[in-house]
């Protein structure tokens, strides 16, 4: 091949590459650590081409270890576009961090603390006054600080040392403990032949996410089909990584091997981390509001953070997606207070007003949908026609006009949304006219179309033999065709099948429908660009699944195809007669069979009706035992006064407690609940407000119960709530915030605001097998007295020795 030409080749290849690659949108990820399996998903999306796929280029930012701290607030800045998080996320969000979980890959945190089986470190207890080494960021992981707490170690306990990243100084007791991974430490102490302990937190009930992909609020605002898509990509990556462990260790030894790891080193972190990637779900990036609650009502109980969260913002659900605002969006919804909208008010099912003035319809369930969404008000205007409803638009009366087709003459005044709603025109005439194939056959018809709708210009210029007529509204047009004014009218399937089926049944028919689909978004008024931005984003949230529920259910007619109803009418008589003449013969048979059986049904009825009328005796009486044991059941097992179950139920209940606990080897915990100083309620107020305060205070418990939970009033002011399922630290935490939403939930004694403060001590009891009723109220009992001695309103607990 000439030289020339294969330059030329060669060029052409490099232009076509080049400009392949401007097509595609460029982003950023952080990894939050050095390269290693723990990000191969991402790797694989690049290698395998997921990425360009749908339309992106990602540059992966190298990690370093002066940044670490600094990564949430890099993406909130816009400096890159995704990162990859660990447990502590949760932190940044609530410390104000404008961020969006997309998914979280580890179901349980890698994390882990591990010893030397020669230092003799092989329980918590062994840590106290212990060296461990661990980084600033690993410290903070409330999976550690929890799994810690939980067997009383505090951090004073402990001496932090730097992380050096090498394992050999815990072999040659440079410390006594360290942090890692069980997908890497594991697998560094096996290859020198170190026997070890491991303390993982998911070990402790302490299975909390890692691994979170996130980025930043305004990203999502201004580029949430590349979010999407960047996100969709990369869980195909990891699923291709998964599925496909040797060939990608292959690709990570040869080109994402910074840190030198051997292949060993990979396998073995690629299969420890899968395990933690389908624990207890088949699908990755499984992220569970509750879960994350749990993860940050841990931090509130350890003190870390007290902030707060919304977490239907903080976690991305394709299900229900979050309207993203740009910070230029959201300062004109704050500006603009309300948005308003003009509808065709005669244009049912989609949209009209009901006699007292009420927005109706099919549409008004989609403008449901965006209110949920909106955080200012979206208001309808009330006009009497189409006509007038496009000059308040045009009057800038109404922010957007409903379901508005694109017109030259509309873009004067009006930007248009995405569609969301598609609909067939039909035409209506009378039932004695044939169905229409060809609307080109209608020469010098008169046709009825509602003055205003944009659909007049496609069927004018379509089909210039048409004479189209305005009419005020869908039942004056009807009204016309039925009087022989119009030959046709032409409108939305059901819209005329609204009218048809109630004003005009075996008065007209539908007898044609056009080829071409409508296809109707929103109306903006064009000099607010904004909005139109807005509601654009509102309309690509709406899922096909939501769209197609709402239009299905309001469809109302089909339209009937061409037939020859002279042939049917002749085969109905011929039909009908020959079912007359066999209807007269078996009418002579059946009166002589009536007489006979006549007298048979004199005797069966009244066996009948005294076979009821006992039915229905024994059925009263049987009720109102029922009701009686109801109620003996009631006066025995509750309380008279708060409604809540008693002691007598809670000795006969305890026995399946117990029986759950031992059979299934689940844990079972007890508060007994004391309210602080009742006495003095009575002695300042009298017994009935200290009646009052009883009940307002059961109310509150109520509202924290579980399903599984039991209530018990044991005397006085004296309570238990058993816990199912729940152990000591577990029922630690709920115990503290129930005392903390009892103090914040005083009783109200008058009008005047006069409030009775309501605090309680609380011991708390963990059941241990072979445990008496009385044994484990008992330990409870003693806990509580440890609280009152140490001033009441706290929580305490003794455990068995």
């Amino acid at each position: 091949m000439p030289i020339s030409i294969r330059a030329c080749i060669c060029f052409s290849a490099l232009f076509v590459n080049t400009l392949h690659a401007n097509e595609l949108k460029q982003i950023t990820l952080q990894a939050s650590w050095f390269e290693q399996f723990q990000f191969a998903g991402y790797y694989m999306a690049q290698e395998k081409g997921f990425y360009n796929e749908v339309g992106l280029a990602l540059t992966i930012k190298p990690f370093r270890i002066e940044i670490q701290n600094d990564i949430a607030q890099l993406v909130t800045d816009g400096k890159v576009d995704f990162a990859v998080g660990k447990e502590n996320l949760i932190l940044e969000q609530a410390q104000h961090k404008k961020i969006i979980a997309l998914y979280a890959l580890f179901q349980s945190s890698p994390l882990a603390i591990f010893s030397t089986k020669t230092s003799h470190i092989n329980t918590f207890k062994d840590f106290l006054g212990k060296r461990l080494m661990t980084t600033q960021a690993d410290a903070q992981q409330v999976s550690l600080k929890s799994m810690l707490s939980s067997h009383h170690v505090q951090q004073s306990d402990l001496t932090y040392l730097p992380h050096t990243h090498d394992i050999k100084d815990l072999i040659n007791n440079k410390t006594d403990l360290i942090s890692g991974y069980v997908s890497k430490t594991p697998h560094d102490l096996e290859v020198l032949g170190v026997p070890f302990n491991t303390f993982s937190p998911k070990d402790y009930g302490f299975d909390l996410y890692s691994d979170f992909l996130y980025t930043s609020e305004n990203f999502m605002a201004n580029n949430k089909l590349q979010a999407e898509a960047f996100r969709s990509a990369s869980l195909k990556g990891w699923q291709y990584a998964f599925d496909n462990i040797v060939e990608t260790v292959d690709i990570i030894f040869e080109k994402y091997n910074e840190q030198n790891i051997s292949k060993s080193a990979l396998l073995f972190e690629a299969k420890a981390l899968k395990k933690l990637a389908y624990l207890n779900t088949p699908i990755l990036g499984v992220l569970d509001e509750n879960k994350l609650k749990k993860s940050f009502d841990l931090y509130k109980v350890l003190g870390v953070d007290k902030g707060s969260i919304d977490f239907s913002q903080f976690i991305y659900d394709e299900t229900n997606p979050f309207l993203f605002l740009t910070s230029q969006e959201k300062s004109y919804l704050k500006n603009k207070q309300k948005i308003t909208i003009c509808i065709d008010p005669n244009w049912l099912p989609y949209d009209g007003f009901d006699s007292t003035g009420e927005h109706i319809g099919l549409h008004t369930e989609f403008l449901d949908i965006f209110r949920k969404r909106l955080p200012i008000p979206l208001e309808t205007v009330r006009t009497e026609s189409w006509t007038e409803s496009l000059f308040f638009a045009k009057q800038r009366k109404c922010d957007l006009l409903s379901l508005a087709r694109v017109t030259e003459e509309r873009k004067e005044f009006l930007n248009f949304t995405s569609t969301y709603l598609t609909f067939t025109r039909v035409l209506v005439t009378k039932p004695d006219l044939p169905f229409v194939n060809n609307f080109n056959l209608l020469i010098n018809k008169k046709i009825g179309m509602v003055q205003g709708y944009a659909e007049q210009d496609m069927i004018k210029n379509t089909y210039p033999n048409i004479i189209v007529v305005d009419v005020k509204s869908i039942k004056d047009g009807l009204d016309k065709v039925a009087k022989g004014e119009l030959y046709g009218f032409i409108d939305a399937l059901d819209s005329v099948g609204y009218f048809l089926q109630d004003d005009f049944l075996g008065q007209l028919k539908v007898s044609g429908k056009f080829d071409q689909k409508t296809e109707l978004g929103l109306g903006v008024r064009n000099d607010h660009p904004l909005l139109l931005s807005i509601f654009n984003k509102l309309i690509d949230n709406l899922s096909e699944k939501s769209i197609k529920t709402i239009t299905e259910k309001n469809a109302s007619i089909q339209y009937i195809d061409k037939f020859n109803y002279q042939l049917l009418w002749w085969l109905l008589f011929i039909v009908l007669a020959i079912i007359a003449a066999f209807i007269y013969r078996q009418s002579l048979l059946k009166d002589l069979n009536n007489k006979l059986n006549e007298r048979v049904a004199e005797k069966t009825k009244a066996l009948l009706e005294l076979n009821e009328s006992l039915e229905l005796k024994i059925k009263q009486r049987t009720e109102q035992i029922e009701h009686s044991k109801r109620l003996l059941q009631d006066v025995a097992y509750r309380d008279n006064l708060t409604g809540v179950f008693n002691r007598h139920y809670l000795i006969e209940k305890s026995i399946c407690f117990f029986k759950q606990a031992d059979t299934l080897n689940q844990p079972l915990s007890l508060l007994i609940i004391d309210i602080d100083y009742f006495k003095k309620v009575n002695d300042a107020h009298g017994h009935i407000v200290g009646d009052k305060v009883l009940i307002h205070f059961v109310n509150n418990i109520r509202k924290t119960l579980r399903t599984d939970d039991l209530l018990v009033r044991y005397g006085g002011e004296e309570f238990i709530l058993l816990l199912p399922k729940e152990d000591l630290q577990q029922s630690l935490i709920v115990a503290e915030k129930l005392r903390q939403y009892i103090e914040l939930h005083p009783y109200q004694l008058d009008k005047e605001n006069n409030l009775i403060n309501i605090t309680i001590s609380v011991g708390v009891g963990q059941y241990e097998t072979g445990d008496s009723l009385e044994q484990f109220i008992g330990r409870a009992d003693s806990a509580l007295y440890t609280a009152k001695d140490k001033g009441r309103n706290q929580v305490q607990t003794i455990t068995k020795k």
